[in-house]
């Protein structure tokens, strides 16, 4: 990872694999891992029982729902996660108070999940004593106190100042919306700020567009393979827990 020298004024992070890193484990295995928490915690706290194949499955048909939805209404903004949470619960016939319980499920995953970008943390706090301004700029359906919370948590001394989302600014990164959202509310000159992140449209390519200096922090190759080995192990279950689930539904239904 290549830490460049900068004379900007702010630096920006991206979240996701730049300042807090993923596991090697592939997005839907993730949502498996959340679904089977909060399969436990409907147990435990509601003595409701959902399968964790049927949290997944629900999981699933909402967020791809959301995303077109949002494709066609705005392209620009983000889905939030209590909408997708709500839905979640109309689906698997919960009351409202679950979608708290789904929430925390989420949150219990992530924090086991992911680290602190240590490396990065220390340049940043260098960064900081030396008079900069550290953001954090991430492409989430989470808002910004969810950030809050994980960067508060695994990594309590990180010297980010502000965090913008695109949930809580219905702008996306990678449409530019979400930059464009920073440089009004930072009222600094583009070049005034040096955009750090590991998605090469999102975070080099739109925020070049809108002005803004930028360096790629790629993941080391041999996370990037495990990751892709993890998400063909998990096509594979999928249809596992997919198919559980719909049988679970059979046998219990009319």
């Amino acid at each position: 990872m290549h830490l460049p020298e900068t004379a900007a004024r702010i630096i920006s992070c991206d979240v996701f694999d730049t300042l807090l890193h993923r596991d090697h484990r592939s997005e839907r295995c993730r949502f498996h891992d959340i679904a089977t928490v909060a399969s436990q915690l409907l147990a435990a706290e509601l003595g409701t029982t959902r399968r964790a194949g049927a949290i997944y499955a629900a999981r699933l048909q909402v967020q791809r729902a959301a995303y077109r939805a949002l494709d066609l209404a705005n392209p620009s903004g983000d889905v939030h996660f209590a909408d997708m949470l709500a839905a979640m619960t109309r689906v698997l016939s919960l009351d409202d108070c679950a979608a708290d319980i789904l929430y925390r499920a989420e949150i219990t995953v992530e924090l086991a999940q992911l680290r602190a970008n240590t490396r990065l943390m220390t340049w940043l706090k260098q960064r900081a004593q030396a008079g900069k301004r550290i953001i954090a700029v991430s492409d989430t359906y989470h808002r910004g106190e969810t950030i809050a919370h994980l960067l508060n948590t695994l990594a309590p001394d990180h010297p980010i100042t502000h965090i913008y989302t695109s949930a809580d600014h219905d702008a996306t990164k990678r449409k530019r919306a979400l930059f464009d959202v920073v440089l009004r509310s930072e009222n600094v000159a583009p070049a005034e700020i040096l955009h750090l992140g590991d998605d090469t449209l999102a975070d080099v390519t739109m925020a070049a567009a809108a002005g803004l200096r930028t360096a790629q922090l790629l993941r080391p190759r041999h996370v990037v393979l495990r990751r892709r080995l993890d998400a063909v192990r998990t096509r594979v279950m999928h249809r596992h827990w997919i198919g559980a689930a719909r049988s679970r539904a059979r046998r219990v239904g009319p």
